[in-house]
Formats: C-alpha cells, structure tokens, sequence
C-alpha cells in the first residue's frame, strides 16, 4: 500500500503506516481515505508533505494497482507520552462537488434546452478546469437529450443538483480510479467475480451477513403528482412490493416533486429499488484481491446459502467496499445489494417459491 502526496513541488510516497482504511463506492463521486503515520515534526519531508490548508493531489496505490486519485482534505495531530500520531484523510479528485455550491461565474443558475453534458461543463470547468469528464457509451445518448429547464438553488450543492438531473434520466453519477467524474449505468449483467456456494464449503478467511429489514419494507408504493399551475397532468401510480406477502398490508404514499405525470411511474419505481436496499449482503474477506486482482464496486458475485436464507443462486451488485489494514493484515467488506436496486426494474422476490417445511430444503 502506497500513499502519494503531490505537493506541487515534489511528489512524495509514503509507505509505511499505523493504520490505514478507505472506501470505493460505485454511487458516489467522493470515495474516501485516511491514513495514519508516526509523525515527526523536526522531519522536514513531514512538515511539507502535510502542508495543512493546501488541499494537496493523492493517489492511493496497491499492488501496482491505482484504487484512488483524489485530493488531501484533512489532517489530524495526536501528542501522547508514547507517540506522536498524524492522520491524513481525504476523497477521490469529483468529491469536491459534494462541498460546493454552483460558482457565481457559472449563473445564471436556469438552464434553458441544455443536455446534461452542457450543464456539468457549465457548473464543473470553472471549479475544476481539469477535472475530466467521461461519458459511458450505455448513457451516451441520454446525456445528450436536453431538458426543457433546470433551475439549481444558489444554495444546492452542484453534485445534488447533478445527480438530481442524472436521476430523472436513470444514469449514475461515479468516478474512476484515475479521478475522473463518470456517468454511467451500473453493470449488473456483467459475469460475476466469483460463485459462492456455502453448502459445499465456507471459505477460509470470509464471514457472510444476510439482513432483511422488514420495517423499512412497504407492501404498495404509490406516487402521487397533483397538477401544476401552468396545465400539467396530475400522476397516481401504485406498484407492488414483491418482498411483502399478499396478505400483509403496509402502504407508502409518496408526492412526486419535479417532473411530468410521464415521469410517476419512473419515480415508483425508483421508490421501489431504494426500498430494496434494506436486504443487504455483506461480505467480510481477510484480503483485499482475488486472484492478484483487487476487488472493485459495479461488479457482481452470486451466492448460494441457505445458511443465510438464500435458498437458490442469487446474484448480488457490488455497491461499495471498506478496506481497512496496516502493513502486516488487511480486510475488505463488501457491501452488496440486489441488482434492482439499479436496473429500476420491477424485481422478483428471491424467495418465492420456497417452501420452508420442504424436505429437499433441510
């Protein structure tokens, strides 16, 4: 594990820690380090490598694999009897716009048949003028379609207002290892990293979790649009939760905010795989690589574990991982979710069909 720290001056590496963890996330465009060293204030290479207040470029390194390029935000000194303690943490380069509002050089703040491409170079080149940009082929077409009018709040944060924007078209606000802001759609067709069967064995050096939180589980979602002043359609749409039995009743009703009656449906199901979120799967591995490979969010595994109440193949998208360690051990925990929770399609219970008293499930 490396840790990278460009002064503008002189590029520094540092190898050797206390501690260290960070975490990718396929939905976020701020994925997060920190480290802690044992610092020495008469060093001058500590003195500039922290640099406090300079917001220094990062690039966390493993393997001779890049995980992380982003930029040192905070830093922490410690002073005890046995040691002195500094902690640097930051998150990848597009994290910035999590922070910050919508420049005033880039008013006015409405945006009038504008595709989602113009507004995020409108809103990020005068911020960030190197900051790349990159399209996925699959949203190509949809960043490009344009929106009648946008307006962002002088007080909105422009990822909000981005992901916003990016959600009414069904396209995912990211970032890559290299820094750069992705938009994209999750990859949840892709072959899986790895097939886990716990019936046959349980692998040495992982531990598996399988939570259902019924009570943030609704049995009908229903959108409700009421209609606007300049002659809009009202909406009213109902979808049905797979994941609550036809004999329980639990209702959320939901307004829709922005958007056309069109856009109801869209919005329920959006409602939908949000609610899918409350059966996670987590997976805690004593290493961060399969294979020499390190493990990534927006890839797939597929487990069998009746263990688990996972009684058939099932696949799971991986949303984000925590890597933690220090030079001698690491682990990773990967946080998966079902697919639908991104594909916005309506899901299938991954339990119907079982019959718990069925022999041939014992």
């Amino acid at each position: 594990m490396e840790l990278s720290i460009n002064d503008r001056f002189v590029n520094r590496t540092v190898k050797y820690f206390n501690e260290f963890s960070f975490k990718l996330a396929y939905n976020s465009v701020g994925s997060t380090f920190q480290f802690v060293i044992d610092y020495d204030y008469t060093n001058p290479e500590h003195k500039e490598m922290d640099c406090v207040s300079h917001y220094h470029e990062a690039t966390v390194t493993h393997l001779g694999q890049t995980l992380l390029t982003g930029t040192l935000v905070s830093q922490k000194f410690s002073v005890s009897k046995v040691k002195n303690l500094a902690s640097f943490s930051g998150y990848s380069s597009p994290g910035v716009l999590e922070d910050v509002s919508v420049p005033p050089e880039s008013y006015p703040l409405q945006s009038n048949n504008l595709t989602l491409t113009q507004i995020s170079n409108k809103l990020v080149r005068p911020l960030r003028p190197k900051l790349d940009i990159v399209i996925d082929d699959s949203v190509a077409d949809r960043m490009n379609s344009s929106f009648d009018t946008s307006t962002a709040s002088p007080t909105s944060k422009i990822k909000g207002y981005l992901a916003d924007l990016a959600q009414q078209k069904n396209i995912i606000m990211s970032h890559n290892e290299l820094g750069a802001l992705v938009f994209t759609e999750a990859k949840t067709n892709m072959e899986p990293l790895i097939d886990f069967d716990l019936t046959k064995e349980v692998p040495i050096g992982f531990e598996f979790d399988f939570d259902f939180n019924g009570q943030a589980i609704h049995s009908h979602i229903t959108v409700k649009k009421q209609a606007s002043m300049t002659g809009g359609n009202a909406g009213d749409y109902t979808l049905r939760n797979p994941y609550v039995v036809g004999s329980v009743y639990r209702p959320l009703v939901l307004t829709q905010s922005s958007g056309t009656d069109n856009d109801t449906q869209l919005v329920a199901k959006r409602a939908l795989a949000n609610e899918l979120r409350n059966l996670p799967l987590t997976i805690k591995m004593d290493r961060w690589d399969l294979d020499g490979v390190i493990v990534r969010p927006n890839n797939t595994i597929t487990i069998y574990a009746p263990q688990l109440y996972i009684w058939k193949k099932t696949t799971f998208f991986i949303e984000s991982i925590d890597f933690s360690g220090n030079n001698t051990e690491q682990t990773a925990t990967l946080h998966c979710v079902l697919p639908e929770c991104y594909t916005n399609e309506v899901p299938v219970s991954i339990f119907a069909g079982i019959n718990i008293y069925a022999k041939d499930h014992v």
